[in-house]
């Protein structure tokens, strides 16, 4: 870059002439322009501008070489006033009769002024682009009367550009706008323009100006040398076509930053930096003021190596898990490993990049470990985790749990249930237990769970990979408590999402339960009798606990409706299989089938055991099939039951709000074997003022409780009339019987 005008010129700049006159070299194209002392910029006493204070106003440079690609620096103190903003812009490429150019104004109501930019083309203006904020790339905001404010414009080659900023600021690197066009590409003269911007007629004037040839710059890089990581590096090289102001530096494509001291002349140029982090770099080298750049070729940084292994936590033995940590220096080419000094075998398709590294491997066995991680092409570059602790992974499918008849798939190491009311009950020993499920298709929002251990207070917990259960202070390391007795209970799923189909869906997956290294499992006992009740959302458990919550798995709860508090009160494992709006003549919600369709299914494609057969069947629908006839439909239903659970009572309740009664009971005559069937009158057993939902159909919580089941169950006894039944089973069931 050359400077072939300056105003700063000891004898012919701005100061050093007189005023009223213009500067050598200018002539006035449009307008009077002349030499005054108003607002001059800072360093300056003498100052450039149109007298005339005309819109259009110009002033060229003509008394140097004409030049293609040039560049305009000027200053001026800005007399912005009444929303308006008068200011001195830059004419480029101009002809000497400036009948072509490209002219850069800015206009537009104080500080929020923009610029403008124009091409001029036979005597004509036409505009090539506009609304560009003044100082938008350099991040300088708030330009107001007063400021002093540096421009910088650009034609070179198709390409103008404009960028502005505050006096004191350090000037942008990135342009504010750029334009491309091809129309005005001959040489020519840089000048001055007056824009009034419609407002009053204000003095404006520049203080300080440099007319540059931007023609043929260049800049090289030299290749660093091999140099230690952290060191100081002197980066050097040369250029050509003009001396360079500033310098940026840049490693490894990165972000641009202005070079610290950098010693520039005789064609050549140099500064230091501290050495990138060990590895292969290169180093990129710009023009702060021109944006010409160039790149170094690749070169060295050396270091130690080192590596660190983050300490695992969570772990369960024998399965999946990712081993992670972090590297220094040089990236390795791979990884070993060893679990407790074992020996060293190699990391399986190990990721490494950016610092940090993994893999997966197989959790080690129950108990106390340490995991070291070695470089293979550094193999003294090692490091070892922290002491960590890899739970007892109980399968979902262990014997010793206990699940809720008729609700669960249960194999494959895993137990899945569909069904809110469902449960599980298992004892063990030790200091911890966490639950583990799959939740990978958990549909949103996800279902809710209960918990708790040894008979404590409730938990409910929303469903997640894994949920973290405490032991009772009570009984936890409690000599005299070898065994803790935990309970789950499927509280609720969303009626808004899949319930029956394959892929995202409400269904709870547990796929184990992670207890302490060497834990033994003991087998809670089971209640003599199986319960099998089918119903709707009022069996569900659905608003129970109100309407006021946002997601329905915080307004429902299973273990709060009358279903399952039957369970506790006839002394029976109890299997609850409810769906929202499900009737005998319509599916429910979330794709579930009619009842009559679903009654053998778990969820689509998976059957539902009736081993061991149910000593009582309790169906309570009807409630959402509104006046349908549902009778053909309910005679298939019970003769599908009395075919699968022979012999064994089934007790069809009246809907608590009457509806398809007289049809239950036409369909009790018509089934296969009536005398197994009996109709339960519930007649008086729902008052919707004692507790229920907007629309008097669903009870609430403690109505299902304390009014509904009761009764209820008195009911349902007598159907098991000479079979041994425990009526008291302690402690099962919400807050006991």
């Amino acid at each position: 870059m050359t400077i072939f005008y300056s105003s700063n010129d000891a004898t012919t700049g701005f100061d050093a002439l007189a005023t009223g006159s213009l500067p050598t070299g200018w002539v006035a194209k449009s307008g009077t322009w002349q030499l005054g002392t108003t607002l001059p910029t800072p360093g300056h006493t003498h100052s450039f501008g149109s007298t005339t204070r005309a819109d259009g106003d110009v002033a060229l440079l003509t008394g140097i070489a004409a030049a293609a690609d040039m560049e305009l620096l000027f200053s001026q103190t800005l007399a912005w006033s009444g929303g308006h903003s008068p200011a001195l812009g830059a004419v480029l490429r101009a002809d000497s009769v400036n009948a072509n150019n490209y002219t850069i104004v800015m206009t537009g109501g104080g500080a929020s002024a923009s610029y403008y930019l124009f091409r001029k083309v036979g005597g004509s203006y036409s505009i090539i682009t506009a609304g560009a904020a003044v100082g938008g790339a350099s991040g300088v905001t708030g330009f107001a009367a007063g400021d002093t404010m540096w421009l910088r414009a650009r034609v070179q080659g198709s390409t103008i550009s404009v960028r502005a900023w505050k006096n004191g600021a350090a000037e942008p690197a990135g342009w504010d706008v750029s334009a491309i066009d091809t129309s005005v590409s001959a040489a020519g003269y840089g000048g001055l323009y007056f824009a009034l911007d419609a407002g009053a007629a204000v003095s404006m004037a520049v203080g300080e100006l440099q007319a540059l040839s931007v023609g043929g710059a260049s800049l090289t890089v030299s290749t660093p040398g091999t140099t230690a990581a952290g060191a100081a590096l002197t980066v050097s090289g040369t250029y050509a076509g003009g001396v360079p102001v500033a310098l940026d530096c840049q490693i490894d494509g990165g972000t641009w930053t202005a070079s610290a001291a950098p010693t520039i002349g005789g064609g050549t140029w140099s500064f230091s930096i501290t050495a990138p982090a060990a590895g292969v770099h290169t180093i990129g080298v710009r023009d702060h003021t021109t944006l010409v750049s160039a790149t170094s070729g690749s070169f060295t940084t050396t270091g130690g190596r080192s590596i660190a292994v983050t300490t695992p936590a969570g772990w369960a033995a024998g399965s999946t898990v990712t081993l992670g940590g972090t590297y220094g220096g040089t990236a390795p080419a791979g990884l070993n490993y060893q679990v407790d000094a074992t020996g060293y075998a190699a990391a399986p398709s190990p990721t490494i990049g950016g610092g940090a590294w993994s893999f997966s491997l197989v959790a080690p066995a129950a108990g106390t470990h340490s995991i070291t991680v070695q470089e293979s092409d550094s193999t003294a570059t090692t490091a070892t985790s922290g002491t960590f602790s890899t739970a007892n992974a109980i399968a979902g499918d262990n014997p010793a749990i206990v699940y809720s008849p008729y609700t669960w798939n249960i194999g494959a190491g895993k137990a899945i249930t569909n069904n809110a009311g469902a449960y599980l009950r298992l004892m063990f020993t030790g200091t911890s237990c966490a639950l583990v499920f799959d939740v990978a298709a958990m549909a949103a929002p996800a279902s809710q769970i209960w918990w708790r251990i040894d008979n404590s207070a409730w938990t409910q917990a929303t469903l997640a990979a894994t949920v973290t259960l405490a032991i009772p202070s009570a009984t936890l390391s409690n000599a005299d408590v070898p065994y803790h007795f935990l309970e789950v209970v499927v509280k609720s799923t969303t009626e808004t999402a899949n319930r029956w189909n394959a892929g995202t869906s409400t269904r709870v997956i547990l796929t184990g339960i992670r207890l302490d290294a060497g834990a033994v499992l003991l087998a809670p006992g089971k209640a003599p009798l199986n319960l099998l009740i089918y119903g709707d959302s009022i069996t569900e458990g659905v608003r129970t606990l109100g309407e006021s919550a946002a997601s329905d798995t915080d307004r429902n709860d299973a273990m709060m409706g009358w279903a399952y508090r039957l369970g506790a009160l006839l002394g029976a494992e109890t299997g609850i299989v409810g769906f929202g709006a499900q009737g005998l003549a319509g599916g429910g919600s979330g794709n579930v089938p009619a009842l009559g369709s679903s009654w053998n299914l778990l969820y689509a494609g998976v059957a539902r055991s009736f081993t061991p057969a149910p000593d009582l069947v309790v169906i309570n629908i009807g409630t959402n099939d509104g006046g349908a006839n549902t009778v053909a439909a309910m005679t298939g239903l019970l003769d599908n039951l009395i075919a699968a659970c022979p012999g064994k009572p089934i007790a069809v309740l009246r809907p608590f709000n009457g509806s398809q009664a007289a049809n239950l009971q036409a369909a009790i005559a018509a089934c296969a074997a009536p005398g197994q069937c009996h109709s339960i009158d519930t007649t008086g057993l729902f008052v919707p003022g004692t507790g229920a939902d907007s629309l008097n159909l669903h009870p609430s919580g403690p109505n299902n409780l304390a009014r509904i089941a009761p009764p209820l169950a008195a009911s349902l006894r007598t159907l098991l009339a000479g079979t041994a039944v425990p009526w008291f089973r302690p402690g099962f069931g919400k807050g006991g019987v």
